[in-house]
């Protein structure tokens, strides 16, 4: 279970997922994926002008607690993130999720 200080921007993000899980073909979409939540946060908040998705991080990416940032403009978020020192990983969604670039140890949010 993830710290109780995270737990409305859990709710918020996976309230978001169910929406676009109806409104919008999540496949399409370039997933990046960051070391803890705080990160992945502080990168949804450098982001909310590119026209990104957030959502929990998928149990495929990683089964424990975290958050994805989707986009179509995979070289812009990256330039974003690289310029304010944030690593990630992208991953795609075939028929599988496949990582295609960047390496992480994401830390566990287990309290």
């Amino acid at each position: 279970m993830a710290e109780l200080k995270y737990l409305p921007a859990g709710i918020r993000l996976h309230i978001k997922e169910i929406i676009y899980k109806f409104t919008d073909d999540l496949s399409k979409y370039y997933y990046f994926h960051f070391e803890d939540i705080p990160t992945g946060l502080k990168a949804e908040k450098l982001l909310k002008n590119e026209n990104i998705k957030s959502i929990p991080v998928p149990d495929e990416i990683f089964k424990d607690c975290g958050v994805a940032i989707l986009t179509t403009n995979k070289e812009k978020v990256k330039e974003i993130l690289d310029k304010n020192n944030i690593k990630y990983e992208i991953w795609v969604k075939e028929k599988e999720f496949k990582k295609i670039e960047g390496d992480i140890n994401p830390n566990s949010c287990q309290l």
